[in-house]
């Protein structure tokens, strides 16, 4: 079975490739975040009920922020691919655009098999604003990132011109 959940045989790489975020990284961080806080709190029996509301409070937010990154859609096409985020629409990024690719995984992201992937972007509209005035698209969290950035970088070539295009 592919990646993307399609079962044909034929190409090693569907049309279309889906991917969601992996969101069990961020709710183990948000927990250890919380944890390391409650380190720092005094808990004692008269105040118990205080923090047990504390908590659930706390779960319960880092649980809507969980939600919201998993609503978090990408779509890699042949021709380009489609970032659709919850509460800021889609970003769509055409192959012949992106500058540079690169893959970030930190220690936490190697153990979950995911990491985020930046693409400089030479025009469009990114994600990312970058210091020296351009933007850049990242995928966040996306799972086996470095299949990813292969699978896009197999679909452009040198200085950002897409494989097969006419000069």
């Amino acid at each position: 079975m592919s990646p993307a959940g399609s079962t044909s045989e034929g190409p090693a790489e569907p049309a279309t490739l889906r991917l969601r975020p992996r969101v069990a990284k961020t709710f183990l961080k948000g927990l250890i975040a919380i944890g390391v806080f409650s380190i720092f709190l005094e808990i004692t029996p008269a105040n118990l009920v205080h923090y047990l509301i504390f908590l659930a409070i706390s779960v319960g937010l880092l649980l809507i922020v969980v939600g919201i990154k998993y609503e978090t859609r990408i779509e890699i096409f042949d021709e380009g691919l489609t970032v659709k985020r919850l509460f800021r629409g889609a970003d769509s990024v055409r192959y012949q655009d992106i500058l540079d690719i690169s893959v970030s995984q930190g220690v936490l992201a190697k153990r979950f098999d995911c990491g985020t992937v930046f693409m400089i972007l030479k025009a469009g509209r990114g994600s990312v604003r970058l210091m020296g005035g351009g933007v850049a698209e990242q995928l966040e969290d996306i799972p086996s990132p470095n299949h990813v950035c292969d699978l896009i970088s197999s679909r452009i070539g040198p200085f950002g011109a897409t494989v097969g295009e006419p000069d």
